[in-house]
């Protein structure tokens, strides 16, 4: 039987965060979780922005849904903020210390009408009641001397010049991973929580690969904390909600067609905004915040897709479909116990064991929510005893597409694979890949997290196929067994050689 101090189940930024926190002492921490890479649940999915200031403000707004937004001046009071802020002060020596690539951006929300001005000036109100936020309003003149190819149709604009950042979200949560890694913490992945009781003071939870002892639970399950609550009957009154949104990323060639977040003052649960990633694409959030029962329903839709491309249009008309080069849809999770807060809190028959349910954003606050719990454990009499071999930084894969000449010479001298390109859009080598295999990916979404490969406008059109012959090479296995993303998404179902040979026998091919 595995035995551990802490068993954390969830593998996103917030599980992963608090076990890089605790990495920080002398303790054993475990973090177990059912996909096959880590961040493949709502993280994976989120917006991938650090941020406060106006876009704090504006994400108020939107999240307010039904219950209107006149208790929002209360909302900025509540120990989640606070915990944000922190989280948000943090982020830049965490990026540094992590080598997490980012980028900090503007953000100018416009105003077409005088409706519009209202909802501005409300923002505005907003903000004097959220930590750091400073803004300014932007005349016409100055609105096109900022954002040349926005509407003709804006008059006005609020502008926030240093609350938000820019990140690629899977790759804050694969450095966090790799740092706590690094420091003695151990990430079981395909490793399903089946079970949780309590024996001779320990918890034993069930797992599909085996049981594991620990003397403290952390539920950081997401969008199945509920279903793991309910295995040690842990849900003090409290139920999950589940909203989702569609969002587009268009071509890095448009990389300049906007300087800032740009978008118009939000209404609860509707968003209209377009903002610049740090690579270069255009992310399009025009999108709903809508209700849903089934919590795994992520298939685009047609008429989210058209309604996202004439909001667009109406922020930067330049922009069109066929700039579009892929579409997802992200699950966003509410608690109907604390709807504007964190519930982070223990079973009411059991002080070991915390439910840890992070409100949207989790990216900002995952630091301080790191921190918290570390506490909350002390409290619970973990002892902390500082691990004096820390280590508090960790450094990416080599990325061979921002290396100058000279370093990309030095690279493939020592290792020829850097100077095989496999992702041209992108200008991704075999030698990151290989790396990246190395770092923990099995999967071709693993590799493209860590390197890009694929994230480009062919969407692994040309790399696809070299990709999984690198990770079948790399992992020992047939291309056959090379999955998407785990489990059933294999990428190959059968070689054309098996199949002509099966043709010839008159049996079927394999996987049909």
């Amino acid at each position: 039987m595995k035995k551990t101090d802490v068993l954390i189940v969830g593998a996103g930024i917030i599980g992963l965060g608090i076990a890089r926190e605790l990495s920080k002492y002398q303790t054993h921490v475990t973090v177990i979780d059912k996909e096959v890479d880590v961040g493949m649940g709502v993280s994976k999915t989120a917006g991938s922005l650090v941020y406060m200031g106006l876009f704090q403000s504006m994400s108020l707004v939107i999240k307010s849904l039904d219950r209107g937004i006149e208790h929002l001046e209360e909302e900025t009071k509540n120990e989640r903020m606070r915990m944000l802020w922190e989280g948000f002060t943090h982020f830049n020596m965490i990026a540094h210390d992590l080598d997490i690539l980012h980028k900090h951006v503007g953000i100018l929300l416009i105003a077409r009408n005088d409706v519009e001005l209202k909802k501005i000036e409300n923002l505005k109100r907003i903000c004097g009641y959220i930590p750091g936020a400073d803004v300014e309003w932007v005349d016409r003149k100055k609105l096109f001397e900022m954002e040349p190819n926005l509407t003709p149709d804006a008059i006005a604009g609020l502008y926030d010049d240093d609350g938000t950042i820019s990140t690629f979200g899977p790759e804050y949560v694969i450095a966090v991973y790799e740092n706590a890694r690094d420091n003695g913490v151990e990430v079981l992945l395909d490793t399903e929580c089946l079970g949780i009781k309590k024996e001779n003071g320990y918890f034993l939870v069930s797992t599909s690969q085996g049981p594991i002892q620990a003397k403290y639970v952390l539920n950081c399950a997401g969008k199945y904390a509920d279903k793991i609550a309910d295995m040690y009957n842990a849900r003090s009154g409290w139920n999950l909600q589940f909203y989702r949104s569609q969002a587009l990323v268009l071509d890095k060639k448009l990389n300049g067609i906007i300087n800032n977040i740009v978008g118009i003052p939000s209404d609860p649960g509707k968003l209209d905004l377009l903002y610049p990633l740090e690579e270069g694409n255009v992310h399009v959030y025009g999108a709903y915040y809508d209700h849903i029962e089934d919590r795994e329903f992520v298939e685009t839709t047609r008429e989210h897709y058209e309604d996202a491309i004439v909001r667009m249009k109406q922020l930067v008309p330049k922009l069109s479909e066929k700039d579009i080069i892929t579409s997802y849809v992200g699950i966003r999770i509410f608690n109907d116990k604390v709807f504007d807060d964190n519930l982070i809190e223990s079973a009411s028959h059991d002080s070991n064991f915390i439910n840890v349910l992070v409100r949207m954003p989790g990216f900002t606050p995952s630091s301080a929510v790191g921190e918290k719990l570390a506490g909350m454990l002390a409290d619970r009499g973990l002892e902390l005893k500082r691990n004096p071999d820390f280590k508090r930084t960790r450094k990416a894969i080599p990325r061979f597409r921002y290396l100058s000449d000279e370093e990309r010479n030095k690279l493939i001298a020592k290792d020829g694979r850097y100077g095989h390109v496999v992702c041209r859009c992108e200008t991704v080598t075999e030698g990151e890949i290989v790396e990246a295999i190395k770092r923990g990916a099995r999967t071709v979404q693993g590799v493209q997290f860590r390197t890009r490969a694929g994230m480009g406008r062919c969407q692994r059109g040309f790399c696809g196929p070299r990709v999984v012959e690198i990770l079948s090479r790399e992992l020992g296995i047939p291309r056959t067994e090379v999955t998407y993303k785990g489990k059933n998404s294999r990428i190959l179902h059968y070689e054309s050689k098996e199949l002509l040979k099966q043709q010839t026998t008159g049996q079927n091919p394999v996987g049909s």
